[in-house]
């Protein structure tokens, strides 16, 4: 058995983390959600303009193939 005091019960620079639920810990997981997200897409360190560039197409596909469905069904 270890002396009194030989090892430290907390260390020096402990992080206190906020409360689950808290508007801070919801910020914060989803800030570290969309960055996942945008790690997955491949654009974590892209520009703020190239992301909105990739945004614009993904819904102008979305917008087209939507248009497209009903098209075929109403025809």
């Amino acid at each position: 058995m270890g002396r009194k005091g030989s090892k430290p019960r907390k260390s020096e620079h402990s992080q206190h983390l906020p409360k689950v639920g808290s508007a801070t810990e919801n910020e914060r997981l989803l800030h570290e959600e969309r960055e996942a997200v945008l790690g997955q897409m491949g654009m974590r360190d892209s520009w703020f303009g190239a992301k909105i560039a990739v945004t614009a197409v993904i819904v102008v596909l979305v917008v087209a193939a939507i248009l497209a469905l009903l098209l075929i069904v109403f025809r």
